[in-house]
């Protein structure tokens, strides 16, 4: 039963950063016309291409996700899910930008763009590098918590919301 949660961790994550870093040569295949070679127009091949990228950039948080809700104190999640989120806006802002020295130093311009397959190809494998940091997550038994039980309980200490404290106010005004 150790180390399932790390498998499973592993085992997910890697799947979805290898489907990330694969799903990022088919702008390969847009560049080097190889739709048209098996019949399928540009446009209809960068429609399929991009919600392919958005589906698989979306579902490779779910591995991410699942491993805070293991580390996240009671009381803190949304916190957390905003320090998340500021730390993949990091990411990208830092990866456009890393983006755009690579396509200068590489000399693709708005008319030129003899070398963007080999982008496609650095940025293709770049995706993959985070799977070099699996290691890093810890091993874990998944029906164990992480955090330490006094952290896990609520203000009554008993980790269960008492009704008088609920408080519930409609969303909308009655007509």
């Amino acid at each position: 039963m150790r180390g399932r949660l790390l498998a499973a961790m592993k085992g997910d994550g890697l799947g979805y950063q290898l489907l990330f870093g694969v799903s990022g040569l088919l702008d390969l295949v847009l560049v080097l016309r190889i739709n048209l070679k098996i019949g399928v127009p540009d446009y209809l091949f960068a429609v399929i291409e991009g919600a392919i990228s958005h589906v698989i950039g979306r579902i490779k948080w779910m591995p991410l996700l699942v491993l805070s809700s293991k580390l996240c104190p009671a009381g803190i999640e949304g916190t957390f899910f905003a320090l998340l989120m500021s730390i993949d806006h990091v990411g990208m802002l830092t990866s456009s930008w890393a983006g755009g020295l690579l396509l200068h130093f590489l000399k693709v311009t708005r008319t030129q763009f003899d070398n963007l397959w080999m982008a496609i190809l650095i940025r293709s494998f770049l995706r993959l590098v985070p799977i070099g940091l699996l290691f890093l997550i810890p091993r874990s038994d998944p029906n164990l918590s992480i955090l330490p039980t006094e952290m896990l309980r609520t203000k009554n200490g008993n980790g269960i919301l008492e009704p008088e404290t609920v408080e519930l106010t409609s969303l909308i005004n009655s007509i």
